[in-house]
């Protein structure tokens, strides 16, 4: 028959308490036995209430376990309270986290035993850990991404930064600024803009989003963007929360791509108007092509003219001051085709319009340049059956006049100037030859044969006459066809220049 709840001790409503404290609670006598065990106790090591009663505590632990615990015991038993940590196996054998507090009961100033209180942090433990592991994933992201948080208490005015922000600030760990000297790392001129507007975020809950000059601890300039929040609580501000952002690089390479398109926009408009200064010159050439070069070329139809009157009449000696003057109008205006196409091919900002052309229409039309009385001298050799090729024909026209000019000009008198025409499969190209019987050129000069100006004197000049443009005239009329003019071969019986247009 079960006593009355009115006959019950005290010690058993103590006894139905404790046994629903999830921690474990014992009391060992100073003789180290257990006196007292709450239900916890019992299921923590798997062993029935009443078989606890009387226990030795080393018995009960195990000599792994009580060898770890006997400074604690001993401690307590000495009158000291012992607080700390401990992992020990669970009932299945699991390791769990513990913490454990030994109290000593003294009476009389004696140490008559100790309570034992042993807390289970295992489930703490896991949180610390995910705690620890998501606040290190949080700095290391805010680490690669160059953002910091702080927040700023609003009752206390008590500033909280992160590990990055105190990083981006040059400050030690742990450091917790008032908020004046957090404003006071701005730059002075921006000092007023922050503090209005935290003071704004404050009073009317605007937030900001700012990019501010700003000064580190060790005197770094930085820039930073910089956001802010206010946080309510029962409709009442409690705090300010923001984040911290070092845009250094980012606004370096902003003010670079900028200065790149003030640049690139001056170079449109340096584009712009070179292109309206060569269309200004091209014009000009035009207007000296035709005021100039056609008075030029009446004058040598009259010499020509006057000349076969006064042939007819037998005046050798004012016919040969006629050929000396005619001469010297053609030379004239040789000089003249060249200087203007010399400019046209500097300025040319187009390819050239390449169509199938008459190779022989083309040499003709080359040779109906030259003075009628050189024209017998130059022999065309064949070696293909090719008779088109596409080609600039105004352009090759103008390269074969002063490749033939050149060859005759400093060949013997009455020898001839051979023009072979060839094909080439690798590349596709057709080949002219033009071959004279001069003494060749000057070894000092073949480095820069094809370059504008070069030109000689003396018993035998070379690679140009007057202004020295002949050579390079046909050199950039074969670059424009995407070819070449090479130096093929060179000697005192003479040098053949090949020319390879590539089709």
């Amino acid at each position: 028959m079960n006593p009355s709840p009115d006959a019950r001790d005290r010690s058993y409503y103590l006894q139905r308490l404790v046994d629903q404290v999830p921690a474990l609670l014992a009391y060992w006598d100073r003789d180290q036995r257990c006196r007292f065990a709450n239900q916890a106790y019992s299921t923590w090591f798997g062993v029935e209430p009443a078989a606890l009663i009387g226990r030795p505590i080393r018995d009960l632990l195990g000599p792994d376990l009580f060898a770890l615990n006997e400074p604690y015991i001993v401690g307590a038993l000495a009158g000291r309270k012992q607080v700390f940590e401990r992992i020990v196996p669970g009932p299945n054998g699991e390791q769990r986290h513990s913490l454990a507090t030994y109290v000593p009961d003294i009476v009389d100033g004696v140490v008559v035993g100790f309570l034992a209180q042993v807390a289970e942090t295992t489930p703490l433990k896991a949180i610390e850990r995910e705690l620890r592991i998501s606040k290190a994933l949080l700095d290391q992201t805010g680490r690669l991404a160059g953002v910091g948080g702080w927040k700023v208490d609003l009752l206390t005015m008590a500033i909280t930064w992160s590990d990055h922000t105190r990083r981006i600030h040059d400050v030690e760990p742990g450091y917790r600024p008032t908020l004046s000297e957090g404003i006071n790392f701005y730059a002075p001129e921006a000092r007023p803009v922050i503090k209005a507007a935290v003071e704004a975020c404050m009073r009317d809950g605007t937030s900001w989003d700012l990019e501010l000059p700003f000064i580190t601890a060790t005197g770094r300039n930085l820039w930073v963007r910089t956001f802010g929040e206010v946080e309510h609580e029962a409709g009442r501000p409690v705090r300010l929360i923001g984040a911290f952002q070092d845009i250094t690089e980012h606004r370096l390479r902003r003010e670079d791509l900028y200065r790149e398109r003030q640049l690139r926009s001056q170079s449109e408009e340096h584009a712009r108007e070179l292109e309206l200064l060569l269309r200004e010159r091209s014009e000009m050439l035009d207007v000296m092509a035709h005021e100039v070069r056609q008075p030029l070329n009446s004058a040598s139809a009259a010499l020509q003219s006057a000349s076969a009157a006064l042939g007819e009449e037998r005046s050798k000696a004012v016919l040969d001051r006629l050929v000396r003057a005619q001469n010297v109008v053609n030379s004239v205006v040789a000089s003249i085709d060249n200087t203007l196409a010399v400019a046209s091919l500097l300025a040319r900002p187009e390819p050239i319009q390449r169509a199938d052309t008459n190779i022989d229409t083309m040499l003709n039309v080359a040779l109906m340049d030259l003075p009628p009385a050189e024209r017998y001298r130059i022999r065309i050799e064949r070696a293909t059956s090719t008779h088109t090729a596409s080609m600039d024909m105004s352009l090759m026209r103008l390269a074969m006049r002063n490749l033939l000019s050149n060859a005759l000009k400093y060949s013997p008198p009455e020898s001839m100037v051979a023009i072979r025409l060839a094909e080439s499969d690798h590349p596709l190209a057709l080949i002219i030859d033009v071959t004279d019987s001069g003494p060749g050129f000057d070894s000092a000069l073949l480095p820069r044969l094809f370059e504008r100006g070069v030109r000689t004197a003396g018993a035998a000049p070379r690679a140009g006459h007057g202004l020295g443009l002949g050579l390079y005239i046909v050199r950039r009329v074969m670059e424009l066809h995407g070819g070449q003019a090479v130096l093929l071969r060179n000697g005192p019986e003479g040098a053949t220049i090949r020319l390879v247009v590539v089709q």
